[in-house]
């Protein structure tokens, strides 16, 4: 039986020209591979800022600043594969005396240049890395009047990630080298390091990092899953749980004997996880969902107009409102994209119903006599977007229904054959929101606030904003 390793340390290397960083707790030997990895959800924006003291010169003396650094990170990595961060960039205020102490004595109008020197702090647990950032301050011009804001932009040395699981990239202290410009013969300003005031996130975003993908057979994949949990199984020893949060869910559904479509109002997933086994790098996700009911119109029979609330609910929906969600994530050997595979039972049921405008009492318990099967499979991303549906060609089957009616009415008969039947379709989109803390909501990247813009979920929410 071969031997199991899992993964104990963190090891992180910066492929900046030659040579390998040191960790903070032991030198570490990871070199990434600059080979592309495999499609990934959309990069996201990342911004934070931290409040710093800088000890200028007397007689300036200390001073409070901000700096507001902002990033472009992958949602995911491999590990093996080199990671890059774009637009890179650092942004601060300098008040105006600290300005003009730069320029020569006396004068009031000039422009500043330099670097802003950090360390990207990288760390997962207890194990972590540095990587030097020095960002450019392009020339300057101070305004007539007023403070001075300098941008530092530059590109960070790629990163090799050789470990599993979220990876947490902070921002450090900087150090400031500004001269005026021209630059004095005799500079005497020297380098400021600021320091990180006390008690305050520092946090600039994180990257899950997946296992690298290991081409092989299908064959070879299924006889590698054989022995895996199944997909609702709680996380074994080998493995890795990540939650998942802000999860939206998206349900549309399609009856075929109606001719009818049915789109839910968006639910959540509760309690998510993403479960990565670190000794063959499958991963799968667990979870509890809700699907919000939906009103839906069609012709009964084809002529005659009927609405009704349709609700999808858990096998025990007497007890119940949570649908149980597990699912097994499989990757293309030759492409490493990444798909989605679970099956659901649920009840349909039926309420509120009315015919020509005329209330139906569909009684309280007007439910599908058995539950309904959905076998879903679609392209998924675990930390950023999922397309999965049903089989195009098999779609799904309706059951016959069973308690409906009141006051001595069996109204199963009428609801069976106007809408029991196959070839019906299911389609689900999830979309893993991006946590955005800015106040201003205009600011926070794609993805926080809700669907992509131009998704079908997107227009159908603008739809409903009021005028």
């Amino acid at each position: 039986m071969p031997r199991r390793v899992r993964p104990r340390t963190l090891t992180i290397s910066a492929l900046a020209g030659v040579g390998l960083l040191s960790a903070v707790n032991g030198a570490l030997t990871g070199v990434g591979s600059a080979a592309p990895a495999p499609a990934v959800p959309p990069d996201t924006k990342a911004v934070t800022s931290v409040s710093v003291t800088c000890p200028f010169a007397d007689p300036l003396g200390a001073r409070a600043l901000t700096a507001e650094t902002s990033a472009t990170l992958p949602a995911q990595a491999r590990t093996g594969a080199s990671l890059k961060l774009g637009g890179f960039s650092t942004k601060l205020t300098l008040p105006r005396d600290v300005a003009l102490s730069y320029l020569p004595a006396g004068t009031t109008a000039g422009s500043l240049a330099g670097e802003v020197r950090f360390d990207l702090a990288v760390h997962k647990d207890d194990r972590a890395d540095k990587v030097p950032v020095t960002l450019a301050v392009p020339a300057t011009p101070l305004p007539e009047t007023g403070d001075v804001t300098l941008t530092a932009t530059g590109t960070v040395p790629e990163i090799a990630l050789n470990t599993v699981g979220a990876v947490t990239f902070d921002v450090t202290a900087p150090s400031l080298a500004l001269a005026a410009v021209p630059p004095p013969a005799d500079p005497a300003a020297k380098p400021v390091a600021c320091a990180l005031d006390a008690g305050q996130p520092t946090t600039l975003g994180k990257v899950m990092v997946l296992p690298k993908v290991t081409p092989g057979t299908k064959a070879q994949q299924q006889a590698a899953a054989a022995d895996a949990p199944g997909p609702g199984d709680p996380p074994t020893e080998d493995e890795f749980a990540v939650p998942l949060s802000l999860v939206t869910i998206q349900t549309k559904s399609t009856v075929r004997k109606l001719g009818a479509t049915v789109i839910a109002d968006p639910a959540f997933l509760f309690n998510g996880l993403f479960i990565l086994n670190l000794v063959d790098g499958s991963s799968r996700v667990t979870g509890s969902t809700t699907f919000n009911p939906a009103t839906a119109t069609f012709l009964g029979f084809g002529f005659v107009p009927v609405t009704a609330t349709v609700e999808f609910l858990p096998v025990d929906w007497r007890n119940s409102k949570l649908i149980e969600f597990a699912g097994a994530i499989t990757t293309d050997p030759d492409t490493g994209a990444t798909y989605l595979n679970t099956t659901l039972q649920v009840m349909a049921k039926l309420s509120n119903a009315k015919v020509n405008g005329v209330p139906l009492d569909l009684g309280p318990g007007c439910v599908s006599g058995k539950p309904v099967t959905l076998t879903l499979n679609g392209p998924y991303e675990a930390f950023g977007v999922g397309h999965i549906r049903t089989d195009p060609e098999k779609g799904f089957d309706l059951p016959a229904f069973t308690g409906c009616g009141a006051a001595g009415q069996d109204l199963n008969p009428l609801l069976t054959g106007m809408s029991s039947g196959g070839g019906n379709q299911a389609f689900v989109d999830t979309y893993n929101l991006i946590v955005c803390t800015d106040p201003d909501q205009t600011q926070c990247p794609d993805g926080s606030t809700g669907p992509p813009t131009g998704s079908a979920a997107a227009k159908k929410a603008a739809a409903k904003k009021p005028n």
